[in-house]
């Protein structure tokens, strides 16, 4: 991670402690900003320390926030299609076999050239 890219990191810290303070108005959070900001200024390995410390938080945050957003999809979308699709008495996907030995539909058809003008 280039310098920069640290700087940056900590500027973002400290504006969104500054905006939580607006937020809530913890003179906490200000004190958090500051304290922040001017440990990053003063000793630049505790201000990497504080970077690394809030990229092992965004890393943790996005693994419980991924898992949260898609079992919310597979609950909220996923799972009452497919209840709603076995309800209905139709084989969609012809996968079921009914009284035949193979799901392989056989199609006796002559190609001509108006079949490969739009193939999809």
């Amino acid at each position: 991670m280039s310098e920069s890219d640290k700087v940056k990191a900590q500027l973002v810290i400290v504006t969104g402690l500054v905006v939580l303070y607006f937020i809530f108005k913890s003179k906490y959070l200000l004190f958090a900003a500051a304290f922040v900001g001017i440990i990053s200024i003063a000793i630049p390995a505790a201000g990497d320390l504080i970077v690394k410390g809030w990229y092992k938080i965004a890393e943790i945050l996005g693994a419980i926030n991924g898992r949260i957003l898609l079992s919310i999809v597979f609950f909220v979308i996923l799972f009452p299609v497919a209840i709603v699709s076995r309800l209905g008495k139709k084989n969609l996907l012809s996968l079921k076999r009914e009284s035949k030995k193979t799901v392989f539909v056989e199609r006796n058809h002559k190609y001509t050239g108006k079949d490969l003008e739009q193939v999809w």
